[in-house]
């Protein structure tokens, strides 16, 4: 692909991508405790397990200073529960609460919703065609390159799963 084929295709993912997290960021504010991108960032991350601080922060691509000033507010917002490694006493290891739990839940279907009903007047080769895009930029984005620090795969049903690198 040419240089300007390259930028123009970056311009319009990046035009797209922005569209979404706009409908995103409005779902995330419709929900019970409204939240900041990078809260619900740390969220979802802790949603697919138990991890320490030092892992979410360099997820997150932040300072450890940084994700503990956040994690502290999740957990006095109920969202997360903290405890020393017993194994480990130098790391501190977080998971969702029950509450966590629900918030994440919500803002996903929320999230979700919102999209598909954006969707829902494709035709079925459009479609197949955005879910064929998808896969190319999953694929792409997920190279060290892309620098995301994790690899998503699809499961049978289409549904993409997260597994933290």
């Amino acid at each position: 692909m040419k240089t300007g084929d390259s930028q123009r295709a970056a311009r319009e993912l990046l035009h797209v991508a922005l569209l979404v997290m706009k409908g995103v960021a409005a779902e995330m504010r419709r929900s019970e405790l409204p939240l900041a991108p990078a809260q619900l960032g740390t969220l979802m991350r802790v949603a697919n397990g138990t991890c320490t601080v030092s892992e979410l922060a360099r997820h997150q691509l932040v300072s450890l200073p940084t994700m503990s000033r956040t994690v502290d507010m999740l957990v006095r917002r109920e969202l997360l529960e903290r405890w020393i490694d017993e194994d480990d006493r130098r790391q501190t290891l977080v998971r969702l609460t029950p509450q966590g739990s629900r918030v994440v839940a919500d803002v996903k279907r929320r999230s979700e919703q919102h999209v598909a009903r954006i969707l829902e007047d494709l035709t079925g080769d459009e479609h197949d065609r955005v879910l064929q895009a998808l896969d190319v930029l999953d694929r792409v984005l997920n190279t060290p390159a892309g620098a995301l620090g994790k690899s998503v795969s699809r499961s049978s049903n289409g549904a993409r799963r997260h597994v933290s690198s």
